[in-house]
């Protein structure tokens, strides 16, 4: 309870002091002064699982100590969970004193591992003043992309885009990863959460990615900057742990995972192809049920396709599901309750063909092909056992 409350008077003054830190242009005495990357471990929210990125502007002669921050944003924003998916969200830059933001990670039981930069006085100085200038409140804000444009891209393009020289990292070794294998290898512990980026993601995350696209990831952007060398030294003059990661391990099993969910779907359309075989009858109701959930969830993959985020517009998944049941729903509950042939199943059959042709491209989740596989098998039942249509003179 005190910790809490505690944290809620830590969160009501960085806001006073964030104000008058900004407010303030930064103090350009380079002799005295540091600039450090600033790297914190994830955090239990969604947004939070992949870590965090900042720069710290700390002059110890003046005392002036700031954290500059490019992840700040609000999920109270209308429509966010829209906006986060057709690339439409604005993130904003901030800056507050250290002390308030160690606190903050501090009481979320996270890591901060600050890399104090080993660069030339005209570099701090160059630096600050691009910091400063972003500080302004007409260049605060930003359209966010997490793969592209993030608060750990902002804050290394701010360092590495301000130095009188270039930055070498070490060659990569082994294959170039993917978009998809990056994040894999953070969100493995919570299933649903990877289930549902997998869902969102389209073949475009499945594509190899160089060196410095991969450095989205605090941790990557840190171990890169590790072994930097800038100007025939390393870029990293000093390394400080100034918060240890106090997060126990995070139970994340829950009663049903995604693949659950398929097995009971599987249970379900297995019952009702062995009665509709035996019986030689196709069911509308269950024919209803499986176009308005495919048609519903096609709706959300239509709209992705016009979303800025290059990695979620073009998704193999549609071909599974795409608003057509909706268009063909009408006529084809019609017809099967006369048990006759429509087009619509031989149309859905060779999507979902096309869709696993796809898979060869893009990384489908396993729960969904198997859903996909079994609405296959209903498309050919009803191939098999529905009659012709008659035609009369």
């Amino acid at each position: 309870m005190k910790k809490g409350l505690l944290y809620i008077i830590t969160m009501c003054l960085l806001s006073v002091f964030q104000i008058a830190v900004e407010a303030q242009p930064v103090n350009h005495n380079n002799d005295s002064c540091q600039i450090s990357l600033l790297t914190c471990s994830p955090g239990k929210e969604i947004w939070a699982q992949y870590g965090h990125t900042a720069i710290r502007y700390n002059n110890k002669v003046t005392g002036q100590d700031i954290a500059i921050n490019y992840g700040l944003f609000s999920s109270d924003q209308p429509f966010f969970i829209l906006r986060f998916i057709f690339g439409l969200t604005d993130y904003r830059v901030g800056a507050e004193p250290m002390d308030m933001f160690l606190a903050q990670y501090s009481y979320e039981g996270r890591g901060v591992i600050e890399q104090v930069l080993n660069i030339s006085p005209k570099d701090k100085e160059l630096i600050g003043k691009a910091i400063e200038e972003n500080l302004k409140p007409e260049n605060q804000v930003y359209r966010y992309n997490f793969f592209y444009d993030n608060c750990t891209t902002r804050a290394r393009n701010m360092i590495v885009n301000h130095l009188h020289g270039k930055v070498i990292y070490p060659t990569p070794k082994g294959q170039e990863p993917t978009f998809r294998s990056l994040i894999h290898e953070w969100n493995h512990n919570y299933e649903w959460s990877q289930f549902g980026e997998d869902l969102l993601l389209g073949i475009n995350a499945d594509k190899k990615v160089s060196q410095s696209k991969q450095q989205f990831l605090p941790d990557n952007l840190r171990r890169d900057f590790a072994k930097a060398i800038y100007n025939g030294t390393p870029l990293v003059m000093e390394t400080h742990e100034l918060l240890a990661p106090q997060n126990a391990i995070i139970n994340t099993e829950t009663p049903l995972s995604p693949l659950s969910v398929a097995c009971i779907f599987v249970i379900l359309c297995t019952i009702m192809m062995i009665v509709s075989n035996r019986k030689h009858k196709m069911y509308w109701i269950w024919d209803t049920i499986l176009m308005l959930a495919a048609g519903l969830i096609g709706i959300i993959y239509f709209m992705m396709l016009f979303s800025q985020h290059p990695c979620v517009s073009l998704n193999v998944i549609i071909c599974f599901f795409n608003p057509l049941p909706l268009f063909f729903l009408y006529k084809t509950i019609k017809k099967t309750r006369r048990q006759e042939a429509n087009i619509w199943w031989k149309i859905w059959g060779s999507l979902i063909i096309l869709g696993f042709i796809g898979a060869f491209f893009q990384r489908i989740p396993t729960a969904v092909l198997i859903v996909a596989l079994f609405l296959l098998l209903h498309c050919i039942l009803h191939i098999r056992l529905d009659r012709p249509v008659r035609k009369y003179n």
